[in-house]
């Protein structure tokens, strides 16, 4: 049965899944400045960049509202719907109840929305794996099994050298270096059931990505596990960890990804975020 991707618009989706026709991004906002902003897609990430450094405060994000998803559904389809952690935000909520909506309007559609337990890198990864769980013909319930299990076995890790807007989200409660900016001290991450817990730290950007380096090395990863890392202006670092990883570490298939609106948002300019599974 033909089927149909949706996603948040921290699901940082690549050109070549947008072209495919059944791949719809549904934008989340971004407040800059007190402008709300839509994550469509249009805006580059320079330009994203460009405005939130132009903000004197910090920005924010709100999800979409369940008209929104209830919009990008499809009756005549098999809808699987992929939404940034449910423990970070509200949009894996406004999925549900868009979905609850559109189920009472149409009987017998079939609609699945993954919490993806991580965001950005994690969830384009997500995304990939339907795809091909889709494309090989599998059934509407054997595509949620296999895809729920590659999601709960995926690993993320993370180093942003700017944590404020993290921090002043909310969206780090506990992370114990915090405490410590004023040093340079960089905390290692990791997305732990859909929350954020701290494996690590080291002074520096440099020093922190070669702590994540050694927790991936030291986890009992297959090798032939797929990898990609969300790059924020960090495009450089980025193409460096890759070559670790497929030259040191032996892994086959790496890709870069480019942050978007709210990747960036949240990311901001010198992060990596990196998913594996």
């Amino acid at each position: 049965m033909a089927y149909k991707i949706i996603g948040d618009s921290c699901c940082d989706f690549t050109k070549l899944q947008m072209k495919k026709g059944n791949v719809t991004r549904v934008p989340m906002s971004i407040i800059i400045g007190g402008v709300e902003y839509r994550d469509d897609g249009i805006r580059s990430q320079a330009d994203w960049i460009s405005l939130i450094k132009g903000d004197p405060g910090y920005p924010k994000s709100a999800c979409p509202s369940p008209d929104a998803f209830f919009s990008a559904f499809d009756e005549k389809c098999d809808n699987y719907v992929i939404t940034l952690s449910a423990k970070l935000s509200g949009v894996y909520n406004s999925a549900m109840v868009a979905k609850e909506m559109f189920e009472e309007e149409h009987e017998g559609v079939r609609i699945h929305v993954f919490d993806s337990k991580s965001a950005a890198a994690g969830q384009s990864l997500l995304v990939e794996k339907i795809i091909k769980l889709a494309d090989e013909g599998l059934s509407f319930d054997e595509v949620v099994e296999k895809g729920e299990k590659f999601r709960d076995e995926m690993f993320t890790v993370f180093v942003l050298d700017d944590l404020e807007t993290f921090k002043k989200n909310g969206r780090l409660k506990g992370i114990k270096a915090l405490v410590a900016t004023t040093m340079n001290i960089k905390p290692v991450l990791i997305g732990d059931d859909g929350e954020i817990r701290q494996i690590d730290q080291a002074i520096g950007m440099n020093h922190a990505v070669n702590r994540m380096l050694y927790h991936i090395e030291k986890k009992d990863i297959d090798r032939s596990a797929s990898v990609r890392i969300t790059q924020c202006d960090s495009k450089e670092l980025c193409t460096k960890i890759a070559r670790i990883l497929t030259e040191r570490f032996g892994f086959t298939d790496v890709k870069i990804i480019n942050a978007g609106g709210l990747s960036t948002t949240y990311e901001n300019p010198g992060g990596v975020v990196m998913a594996i599974g």
